[in-house]
């Protein structure tokens, strides 16, 4: 029988693909569904109602800066007037209970800015990218 200890997953046992390829330097990874609401009364009722309406996702994945990341696919792509799609998968694991959750995401699209050079002297140099996805190409596996 196992701990309450030994359920809980950590960090360290996790890993992140980018279009089939292993992140060896993540630093950190993030994927989120948010629902999207609309509040509404109802005469006589003192509660205010919601419903849902829609729903969208977006992460982030931070890397440690070994090259030039995807970015220099990207611009290439943005040069040609094509918006840059591609599939992220977070796996997590858990050595002590066996269990495993792995998410692909697919037809992820870049959010925001393309840091493409950033540092300060005696820091260890990262990349950041931010990426929106539509919750509808979400799989689990377990």
């Amino acid at each position: 029988m196992s701990s309450r200890e030994e359920k809980v997953f950590v960090g360290s046992d996790a890993k992140a693909y980018f279009d089939g390829e292993e992140m060896f330097y993540v630093q950190k990874f993030e994927a989120k569904i948010s629902v999207k609401r609309e509040n509404f009364d109802v005469v006589g009722e003192w509660d205010e109602f919601s419903k849902a309406v829609g729903w969208s996702g977006k992460g982030n994945i931070e890397v440690l800066k070994t090259d030039g990341f995807v970015y220099k696919r990207f611009i290439e792509q943005l040069k040609q007037r094509k918006d840059p799609t591609f599939t992220i998968i977070g796996e997590a694991k858990n050595p002590e209970t066996g269990l495993q959750q792995t998410v692909i995401i697919s037809e992820c699209k870049i959010d925001g800015d393309l840091d493409l050079l950033t540092f300060e002297p005696k820091k260890l140099m990262t990349d950041k990218l931010d990426f929106l996805f539509r919750p509808s190409q979400v799989e689990w596996e377990e």
